[in-house]
């Protein structure tokens, strides 16, 4: 058969998400799968994406530096012509893309000075043609859905008979909210888009026409599969094992089954178990395990200990075999409930993906399944701890601003030997850790932390109802039983009229949101009560768990379990009921009570560590490290004085803040945060601010933002 020359070529051409973007509709075959995509698979987007930009990112850099930092693959994506284009394969990441530009779309679109930039973007998101507006990828069914998330709606309701396509993409596109990384809001936003629209880039396989395209499809998803680094790995380490081959191949395939029937890719284990035993601050090459770890492991294999043939052996069945079996333990810890390790669960589920990495340099050989799960344990719940106390100081909580901690913690608890060892070592740890819960006191539901709120509150819930010899129902409280999570319920109703009490509505609203006047309710009850006034929702209080039931007077009546609770850790003066009214006052007594149990479920005693007497703060975990320049080092030098009031700047009311010594910024209403963006956030109330813009100080150049007394330092040489 003649095959037509040249015009029967496929067309491979390197696309950056901007041209792919661009005025562009897309259309989906018939053949195409539902969008799948878990909230994990976006985190893990997310989490790429992040750390690729933020090792390249500077504070103080100029915008068309972006230019020259280094691109991100993210894999290829089957086209073809006919009345528009279609997407034949890449539909999840390229609808997983559209939902991220429409979420950056809303982050740009509340800083004035980047309005610009918001508007730049619309032209990825949809397009007008011949009249006709559409999204870039062009599916009817999902546009209502899409207009709801482009315009931040948060009331939108997925029909009952909705797609599984649609479902999964109003999921996604909420949780965005939650799990955009905070590190990239602020000063990096900006940057970061311009690096997502310029220099990450897939390639577009250009099929000549649907049959084409089909047979792409099939053999890019059915076969033809090459040699991953895994497959290389196998045969780098059985060529130079000298014998017993058929018997370590069976081992290989063993271990692999294990693993994907855990849910967890076998790639990633080896990543995983390499960062956790072997690499240190001064590893050669540590960035090629991330990709090509079969060249790490072949050019290193001497610091691995495999030196003879007999060591290539031992690594296989000694190392690999039986530290992917506790690997497959904990990879199922963080889906389902498993005695002693709830807490890998909660922190899969917060995000923290990075967990496995400390829980892996745990592993040892010779310890017994009841000794990894004693050490795996306190492992999770010390990075259980860190995750509290940061969410309680509205620090950033994703996974890629807590893994530097995570891999400097790695070494020490590869060194703990024994259960005991590594008490000593968190509990050294907790006493060092720079916050405890004071920022509870000022902690309040925000748009973007819906998802902390909940975590909260579930986990005081859980321990006053544990304390009462209730069941431990926290993954109920979370949504981890398959059922739907509980929802945040607001104790005073969404009515300023009925409590004028607050003082201005905008009083109102900000007293309404504080953590002290939510409680966790299931959705079913939570919706029937909302309106509800307090007088009458207290009723159904009582009904409730414990911590929602302690408002009414008859909670606290014939319980002597309650009362012996109560008294057992000091908490007659703050868990008082309500009967009547709930006013503001008893929202600020309310946060008390809240801090107190946090202090107590967060007890590092409680959770195993071993203390040491009379510690004192003496390390601060830096959250900020790749950011290069604080206002603390703009003080040190002299342009900054500590205690200079700040303002924020821009159409907003403006609002006040206080730059302390270490440079962290206290608001008026004493709430301490770490950094400015952070600070400007929550003063502002906006999902994303660039702190160094928003906040000026006067100086004797008169009013002017931060960002030009730290481009002043920098002029000056006074700042590396």
């Amino acid at each position: 058969m003649h095959d037509g020359g040249d015009a029967q070529l496929v067309d491979g051409r390197g696309q950056t998400v901007k041209q792919l973007f661009k005025n562009a509709r897309y259309g989906l075959e018939y053949y195409q799968r539902e969008y799948t995509w878990t909230r994990r698979n976006m985190q893990e987007l997310l989490g790429d994406l992040a750390e690729r930009f933020l090792s390249q990112w500077k504070s103080g850099h100029e915008r068309r530096d972006v230019a020259f930092y280094r691109p991100y693959f993210l894999g290829s994506i089957v086209t073809y012509e006919s009345d528009r284009t279609y997407l034949v394969d890449g539909q999840q990441r390229f609808t997983s893309l559209l939902l991220l530009l429409t979420h950056l779309r809303a982050l740009l679109s509340v800083d004035e000075e980047l309005e610009d930039d918001a508007r730049d973007l619309d032209q990825l998101i949809r397009s007008r043609q011949y009249g006709t507006r559409a999204f870039t990828l062009d599916v009817p069914e999902r546009n209502d859905c899409m207009e709801a998330l482009l315009r931040g709606r948060t009331e939108f309701t997925v029909p009952e008979d909705a797609s599984l396509s649609v479902k999964n993409l109003w999921a996604r596109g909420s949780d965005l909210a939650e799990d955009f990384p905070a590190t990239l809001r602020g000063e990096p936003l900006p940057y970061f888009v311009d690096w997502l629209l310029n220099r990450v880039c897939l390639v577009d396989i250009r099929a000549h026409d649907r049959d084409n395209g089909w047979e792409i499809f099939e053999t890019m998803n059915d076969r033809g599969a090459r040699l991953t680094p895994l497959d290389l790995l196998k045969g780098f380490l059985l060529s130079h094992a000298g014998q017993k081959h058929a018997e370590l191949n069976d081992a290989w395939r063993g271990m692999l089954t294990g693993l994907t029937n855990a849910g967890a890719h076998p790639s990633d284990f080896i990543k995983t178990l390499l960062l956790a035993l072997y690499v240190g601050p001064d590893t050669p090459d540590r960035e090629k395990i991330d990709g090509s770890f079969h060249e790490w492991v072949r050019e290193h294999a001497g610091l691995l200990g495999m030196i003879r043939p007999d060591k290539f052996r031992w690594f296989i069945t000694d190392i690999l075999v039986p530290f992917a079996s506790r690997y497959a333990l904990i990879q199922r810890a963080t889906t389902e409930r498993i005695p002693g390790l709830e807490t890998v669960r909660y922190n899969a589920d917060n995000g923290l993906t990075g967990q496995l990495t400390l829980l892996t340099a745990v592993m040892r050989p010779d310890d017994d399944d009841a000794t990894f799960i004693a050490k795996a344990q306190l492992v999770a719940r010390f990075l259980d701890l860190l995750l509290a106390r940061r969410m309680a100081n509205s620090a950033p909580i994703q996974s890629v601003e807590l893994f530097p901690e995570i891999m400097r913690l790695v070494p020490f608890v590869r060194e703990a030997a024994t259960v005991e060892d590594l008490s000593k070592l968190f509990g050294q740890e907790a006493a060092e850790l720079g916050h405890d819960f004071l920022g509870i006191n000022t902690f309040k539901l925000r748009s973007d932390n819906r998802k902390q709120v909940r975590y909260l509150l579930a986990r005081m819930t859980a321990f006053v109802e544990g304390e009462n010899d209730n069941p431990d129902r926290t993954a109920e409280y979370l949504g981890l039983e398959g059922t739907r999570p509980h929802e945040i319920e607001h104790i005073w109703e969404n009515h300023y009229d009925r409590h004028k009490e607050a003082g201005s509505e905008e009083q109102f609203r900000n007293q309404r949101d504080q953590l002290g006047a939510l409680l966790l309710l299931p959705k079913s009850d939570n919706a029937s009560y909302q309106d509800t006034v307090y007088e009458k929702k207290v009723e159904y209080y009582q009904r409730q768990n414990l911590l929602a039931a302690l408002l009414h007077p008859k909670a606290h009546e014939r319980n002597p379990r309650l009362r012996r609770f109560i008294a057992a850790h000091d908490l007659a003066k703050l868990a008082k009921p309500y009967g009547d009214s709930f006013p503001p006052a008893a929202i600020k007594e309310r946060q008390r009570l809240y801090r107190r149990l946090c202090e107590l479920v967060w007890d590092p005693a409680g959770l195993g560590f071993t203390v040491p007497t009379g510690q004192s703060a003496k390390r601060t975990a830096s959250t900020r490290a790749h950011y290069g320049i604080t206002p603390a080092q703009l003080i040190k030098v002299g342009l900054l004085r500590p205690g200079i009031e700040i303002t924020t700047t821009g159409r907003r009311e403006a609002q006040r803040a206080v730059l302390l010594e270490d440079g962290r910024v206290q608001l008026e209403n004493g709430a301490i945060y770490d950094s400015l963006s952070t600070a400007g956030q929550i003063a502002l109330n906006i999902p994303s601010c660039n702190g160094w813009r928003r906040w000026q100080v006067r100086t004797e150049h008169g009013l002017e933002p931060l960002i030009k007394v730290r481009q002043r330092a920098l002029e000056r040489g006074l700042l590396s």
